[in-house]
């Protein structure tokens, strides 16, 4: 879908969060001059030496407006000798050069904007002695200069930490993403090899029988290389790839065997893992009905949030020495990764009689 004409392009709005950004760095300084101001005001009233409001106003706004400009100085030439890296005691000596240029340039530039504002009113403003008022100022600026440099030091530490859990992050989701597509196309070529090996036992048998089943594989085969290469897909395209398996096992078990596919209209559109079912189905065949004869039902409802799966085959049962072969072993790993822990799957003997495969998931729908 196009963007709407209303929505701001990506460099617009890395514009407008640079400028707020730099209004909220300006707001954050006024606000201290305005802070600094009301302490001096209300600390002459208190002793008892009052004087008039615009004065302090003038003092601190013109000393902390000049702080602003080159506090931005001073973080970028921070960032060019950083003080929070290999060989920092070599950078020493230029950051007390520069916090004596930036002591100078600070007196100097707030005494032209008191001058300035006090000539502004009729006023003469007094700076005092020369030497005493920038020795004054001196030891005040050294303190405001290393606070700034501890400030940006700080503030790369926070970033910098903030950058390796991102890229930490991402390289467990590129690395989960990389299992789950080794762990989905490790099911296909199973899924293959076994297909070929059952029309390969159905050619001794029945000629006509292994074309068809050649031809409901190719079916497959069509179907498979249509998908998009999703980790998910619709549950009712899964549910083709599952008719089209049981087509042929139909074939290959001729007579012998019963499938039934149940499934709620509501979890048509549901999300779910590539090829979730099929070695469910498979894995019936292989240790329930090796003989081909015998019933498997599906069954794919939605409750509530959930979406809940079931394969029931009425064969022999789960066997007690029974594990997991490479289809239900991937399954397993592949809900691991999609679901983190969201999800439950068992495989336990049906109450008739057979082996019971339930899987629960979250439900997702392309809406």
């Amino acid at each position: 879908m196009p963007p709407s004409r209303d929505t701001p392009s990506p460099a617009a709005a890395e514009r407008t969060r640079r400028l707020l950004g730099w209004l909220g760095y300006a707001a954050a300084w006024l606000a201290l001059g305005l802070w600094l101001a009301l302490n001096t005001i209300v600390g002459r009233q208190n002793a008892g030496r009052p004087i008039p409001a615009w004065e302090p106003l003038t003092w601190e706004l013109s000393s902390v407006a000049v702080v602003a400009v080159l506090a931005v100085a001073i973080a970028r030439f921070e960032r060019r000798f950083p003080l929070s890296s290999a060989g920092w005691p070599r950078r020493l000596p230029l950051h007390f050069a520069a916090a004596l240029v930036f002591s100078l340039l600070h007196v100097g530039a707030m005494f032209a904007l008191r001058t300035l504002a006090y000539a502004a009113v009729g006023e003469r403003y007094d700076f005092g002695d020369p030497w005493l008022a920038f020795a004054y100022e001196l030891q005040k600026d050294l303190i405001t200069y290393a606070t700034i440099v501890g400030a940006c030091i700080a503030w790369r530490a926070v970033r910098l930490r903030r950058e390796r859990e991102l890229a930490l992050v991402r390289l467990e989701r590129d690395l989960s993403e990389a299992r789950l597509a080794q762990l989905t196309a490790q099911i296909e070529p199973h899924f293959m090899f076994n297909t070929l090996n059952a029309i390969s036992n159905r050619m001794h048998e029945d000629v006509d029988a292994a074309d068809r089943m050649i031809a409901a594989f190719a079916e497959l085969l069509r179907a498979a290389l249509a998908e998009s290469g999703s980790a998910h897909v619709r549950v009712a395209d899964d549910v083709v790839w599952l008719e089209r398996y049981f087509e042929l096992m139909r074939e290959r078990f001729r007579g012998k065997l019963q499938t039934r596919i149940v499934l709620d209209p509501a979890a048509r559109s549901a999300r779910i893992p590539r090829l979730l079912l099929q070695p469910l189905v498979e894995n019936a065949f292989q240790h329930g009905l090796k003989s081909g004869r015998g019933c498997v039902d599906v069954h794919i409802e939605v409750d509530g949030g959930r979406l809940r799966c079931r394969v029931e085959d009425d064969g022999v049962g789960v066997a007690p020495t029974f594990t997991a072969g490479v289809g239900l072993t991937n399954v397993r790993s592949r809900l691991a990764l999609l679901y983190l822990g969201d999800h439950r799957f068992t495989i336990g003997p049906r109450a008739e009689g057979g082996t019971r495969v339930e899987i629960d998931l979250p439900l997702a729908t392309d809406g």
